[in-house]
């Protein structure tokens, strides 16, 4: 396996079953925003952020189950057990090097059932995989810590059979998260109108979330995991290269995700559903203007002689 693909998978960040926080400060863990996310993606709303995965690609199979799947840097393999336990894939060829998330998976898989529809390994799969041999390539918030993303999107066109599908919900932010300044000024208007008692930073009592988000800096993001977003804003061109006929649907991010990062905390998901529920519309329209640091995209493996077959 080579040295970039360790240090990828190894650090490969999955937003696996919700994290234990000081207090509710990442839209992951707000089932309001997840219900949204969820909604804007398949249109449904339903809990759990594997729901819009499950909704969306019920709907682009007939509800008929994906044979054979696999996950490149699945983490603890949270999202891909939840696809099996709906029946949405029959088998995951899941992909991770981390001893401790390998161990996880096994246990997970085994308490749900699951174990026998699973097969785990720490192979570098961009070598080893068959031609054509899968139903869905499922990337989950691991895309965005391979370098090349071209790469790795066109391996995955190689690894589907005709009429397999490549599905991604991923992180899109601009490669190290180098926000815009524009992306910076919206994240500004959002905070501008919010009281300020919602600006109180739940990890500093009594100091104010700064109006204005800085970027980090490309040394200090490499030095807290060199694959964070290494190629993050190639991913989107990398799939419209490869995957011509691929749909596109922008999940937002930057009111739920930039904007309300720490924030999160103030607003109270019952008497605060008004103020969070407009939030969320603005992050829509946002979207809808191109302005997004998630999407989920999809496509069928249409053309078996194209140049990426």
């Amino acid at each position: 396996m080579s040295e970039a693909l360790a240090d990828a998978l190894q650090t490969a960040a999955h937003w696996n079953a919700p994290r234990s926080l000081p207090q509710r400060t990442r839209w992951w863990q707000s089932k309001a925003i997840v219900r949204h996310i969820n909604r804007r993606i398949a249109g449904e709303e339903s809990d759990g952020t594997a729901g819009g995965d499950l909704a969306l690609l019920r709907a682009q199979n007939d509800a008929a189950p994906f044979g054979r799947a696999i996950s490149v840097g699945c983490g603890t393999g949270y999202h891909e057990l939840q696809l099996l336990k709906a029946g949405v894939v029959e088998h995951f060829d899941l992909v991770e090097i981390a001893a401790s998330r390998v161990a996880a998976i096994h246990a997970s898989a085994a308490a749900m059932g699951l174990s026998a529809r699973i097969s785990v390994s720490s192979a570098d799969p961009f070598a080893g995989a068959a031609s054509g041999q899968y139903d869905l390539v499922y990337w989950r918030d691991a895309l965005h810590h391979m370098n090349p993303t071209l790469d790795a999107v066109a391996w995955s066109r190689r690894v589907l059979h005709t009429g397999g599908l490549f599905y991604m919900h991923e992180c899109v932010a601009p490669s190290y998260m180098q926000w815009s300044d524009h992306q910076l000024d919206l994240v500004e208007r959002v905070r501008r109108m919010l009281p300020a008692r919602y600006l109180d930073d739940p990890h500093q009592p009594g100091r104010l979330i700064p109006l204005r988000r800085s970027r980090p800096t490309v040394a200090g993001m490499r030095a807290a995991d060199p694959s964070e977003c290494v190629d993050s804003a190639n991913i989107l061109p990398s799939v419209r290269a490869v995957f011509p006929n691929a749909a596109l649907v922008p999940a937002g991010g930057i009111v739920y995700m930039l904007a309300l990062n720490d924030i999160l905390a103030n607003l109270d998901e019952e008497r605060d559903d008004g103020l969070l529920a407009a939030l969320l519309a603005i992050d829509d329209l946002y979207s809808d203007a191109g302005d997004f640091v998630y999407a989920v995209a999809h496509a069928r493996k249409l053309d078996p002689a194209a140049a990426y077959a």
